[in-house]
This record gives structure tokens, sequence and C-alpha cells, in this order.
């Protein structure tokens, strides 16, 4: 009898495993699936992603017109933010991970480490902004842009690693 429920418990939970993964479009629609630091999918809701991530950690309002919800993400053996911004009908527009860091040579080693990165992927970035103090580079995808940036000022030192959606990115643009 014991085995049967424990049968019965995996099978229920393979069963929402399966439910949850195809609620979110990884049959491959969409599917950011070269994003490091995230699963999600372009038709994930607000619910896929707070069943996933958890309660938020903050939220404020998004640059796409909706709510920008934060958890706390380890990435690279470092602890920073994970960002979901969805547009004002709900959509997911932009994955993020940003870090901070009190040093200007780790910053630009961990920039470094994930330009290279997505430069062996994709090839080199189609825009490149470098500054002292603001560098960064863009890789135009059908995809979905990435946008890899770096901001130093007295106060601040943060990376922004970025994956937008194809409807807010620009390789249409281009």
């Amino acid at each position: 009898m014991r085995s049967r429920v424990f049968l019965l418990e995996v099978l229920v939970c393979l069963l929402f495993t399966a439910t949850g993964l195809c609620a979110c479009g990884a049959s491959g629609d969409g599917h950011p699936a070269d994003c490091p630091f995230s699963h999600m999918t372009w038709t994930c809701s607000v619910s896929d992603v707070v069943a996933e991530e958890g309660e938020e950690h903050g939220s404020y309002d998004s640059v796409y017109g909706g709510v920008c919800y934060t958890y706390p993400k380890e990435f690279e053996g470092r602890a920073g933010t994970v960002k979901y911004m969805f547009d004002g009908d709900e959509h997911l527009a932009a994955m993020a991970w940003t870090w901070e860091t009190d040093s200007q040579e780790e910053l630009a080693e961990l920039y470094d480490a994930i330009y290279a990165s997505v430069s062996a992927r994709y090839g080199e970035s189609g825009y490149s902004a470098g500054h002292q103090t603001n560098y960064g580079g863009v890789w135009y995808r059908d995809s979905g842009d990435i946008i890899l940036s770096a901001m130093i000022t007295s106060e601040l030192k943060a990376l922004q690693y970025s994956y937008l959606s194809p409807a807010v990115s620009h390789a249409a643009d281009q």
C-alpha cells in the first residue's frame, strides 16, 4: 500500500511539472533557450514567474509599461538580482540579471567573461559603447536582442545582462 501512495505522489508531481512547463511555452515558441540565468519563456505569465521564483522580492514600474518583478539570484558565483519586466498587457518583455560591486576590477572581469561567452556564441556585438565609465554591447538577434552593460560612478559599479523578447527588440530596425 505504501509503495502505491508513493507512486501516486510521484505521478502527481510529474503531472504538475509537465503542466507547468507546457503552460509557459517550453515547446520552443519564443523560448530564450540560451538565457543562462533563467529558463522562463516569452509566453510566461506573471503567475508562471511567481510559481518558479516565489513571491517577488520587490517590484516597480517596468520601462515596458507593466511591472518589473525582482528576485535575488546567483549567477556566475555572484549574488545579484534577476528582473522580469512585463509590458502593459502582462507579456514578458525582458529578463535581466544585475549585479553590483565595490571593485572596478571585479566588474571588468565579469563583464569580459560574459562578453567573451556571448561573442563566442553569436559573434561580435552589433553595437559597442566603450567608455571608461559606461560600456556595453548589443547582439541583435531575431529571437530577441541581448544587451550587456556596465556602469561605473563614484557611488555605483554595476553590470546588467539582459535578454529582450522579439516584441521589444530592435533587430528589425537594423
